[in-house]
């Protein structure tokens, strides 16, 4: 009995052949659902791959639930983008190991790939950050620290922000934050629907990218010391 990790990627056709056919023999296939504002439906996804899914919330996955089935059937957790993107699937895969469950891993594209597409280096990039959706009684910033580790030494940020999260909200939220660490940001890049035909690049000051309509998934960029080929190549190829 085998524990299957599928990376899925970007679009609802992006699941390698082997993996699509690995689905046929499995008993169970899951869908963690958590991490991203999927670009299609469930049911299309499901229709798409011929299997049926059953979706998964966090607390289900981290549990470990999955892996006492795994020892006595097929499973597989798919996983939208790379399926070792999240630090939970790591722990997935670290717990096989312990209690010598079988398991393969497949590969796909992910957002830290598809990033390349805005024409800045992907060598240039520092720590990824995440933005969580604020409430009243929970606004952290700390988000905004990995910016500026990075901008010091004139990295990029990537800057990946909590599933439900409307874009004007985020930019408000990114504002607040500069108010309170009193930094300043000038331009950023949004990449909205990465890797699929839908997808756009915007490049531009934080309040005119709030009044845009920005679809989801999307994720922010802010620029550090830009090459002045990957400020020409994000000019050229920008949504105006």
């Amino acid at each position: 009995m085998v524990f299957y990790l599928i990376g899925i990627g970007m679009d609802i056709n992006s699941i390698s052949c082997d993996a699509k056919n690995i689905l046929k023999k499995c008993d169970s296939v899951y869908l963690e659902s958590y991490t991203v504002d999927f670009p299609y439906t469930f049911d299309d996804l499901s229709e798409n791959l011929g299997v049926k899914l059953t979706v998964l919330q966090r607390a289900f996955v981290e549990d470990e639930h999955l892996l006492q089935e795994a020892k006595t059937k097929d499973i597989a957790l798919l996983v939208y983008g790379d399926s070792l993107s999240a630090t939970t699937h790591t722990q997935l895969i670290l717990a096989c190991k312990k209690q010598n469950i079988p398991y393969k891993i497949f590969h796909n594209s992910s957002i830290f790939i598809t990033i390349a597409e805005t024409g800045l280096q992907l060598y240039k990039f520092g720590k990824t950050a995440s933005m969580p959706q604020w409430t009243k009684a929970f606004e952290p910033t700390s988000f905004l620290d990995y910016y500026l580790e990075n901008k010091n030494c004139g990295a990029h940020t990537l800057l990946l922000t909590d599933i439900g999260l409307d874009i004007c909200d985020a930019i408000d939220q990114l504002e607040i934050a500069c108010n309170k660490k009193e930094c300043k940001i000038d331009k950023i890049i949004i990449l909205s629907n990465a890797g699929l035909d839908s997808q756009k690049i915007y490049y531009d000051t934080l309040p005119n990218l709030k009044i845009k309509e920005i679809s989801k998934p999307y994720c922010i960029i802010i620029p550090g010391n830009l090459h002045f080929l990957e400020e020409e190549y994000l000019n050229v190829i920008k949504e105006n």
